[in-house]
């Protein structure tokens, strides 16, 4: 259930805009190309390239925006949120609780400020913290669920488009767009598994 609600989580694409802009070029250009037959070939392929070069900038931005500094290495200023996002066992929070305020008391008389001294505690486990992670811990890396929830959406708009079309002729547009979400499914399913292997690499860095 909790996979399914990920997978049609839609909102979690990024840039929508740039996207909706790739799918209108490809029709356009379906149409564009009906319209006109004859179009020299050097001309087609500027059209076609650049709904594409739309498409493949949408990719490499979504991929980037979905990349999330890890909570550890966020900006913090209170001890116990700070240690409330941290992934570990309860009575691991506990003791690193008792850590950093042992800390903050430290400083403080040493004549720091509590809010100073907290900020200062934060920051020295940060860097202990961060001296020794991996790469594949800097960064969260979400799985790209709703693209297969795009997908099982484009192939029921597909079906409904090619349902209507046995039953009466649609209009031309219909079945570009019919053709674009084809095309669109192929993409964004096989963009999943290239999402999945882009954190791969990333983790091994």
């Amino acid at each position: 259930m909790n996979k399914l609600k990920r997978i049609y989580n839609l909102t979690n694409i990024k840039y929508p805009w740039l996207l909706l802009l790739s799918m209108v070029m490809f029709i356009l250009s379906l149409s564009f190309h009906r319209l006109h037959p004859n179009i020299d070939s050097n001309i087609e392929i500027v059209i076609y390239g650049a709904g594409f070069a739309v498409a493949l900038i949408w990719s490499i931005l979504n991929y980037i925006s979905h990349l999330r500094l890890n909570t550890i290495y966020q900006r913090h200023d209170d001890l116990t949120v700070f240690v409330e996002h941290m992934s570990m066992k309860r009575d691991e929070k506990i003791e690193l609780i008792q850590y950093l305020n042992d800390f903050v008391k430290d400083l403080e008389e040493k004549g720091d400020t509590h809010e100073n001294a907290v900020k200062k505690a934060i920051s020295h486990f940060q860097v202990q913290e961060f001296t020794a992670a991996q790469a594949s811990d800097l960064f969260e890396k979400p799985t790209h669920y709703y693209l297969l929830g795009y997908v099982s959406i484009f192939v029921g708009v597909i079906l409904i488009i090619q349902c209507l079309n046995i039953i009466f002729p649609v209009p031309f547009i219909m079945l570009a767009a019919s053709f674009m979400l084809v095309l669109y499914s192929i993409a964004f399913f096989c963009l999943f598994f290239l999402y999945k292997l882009l954190d791969v690499l990333i983790s091994k860095k």
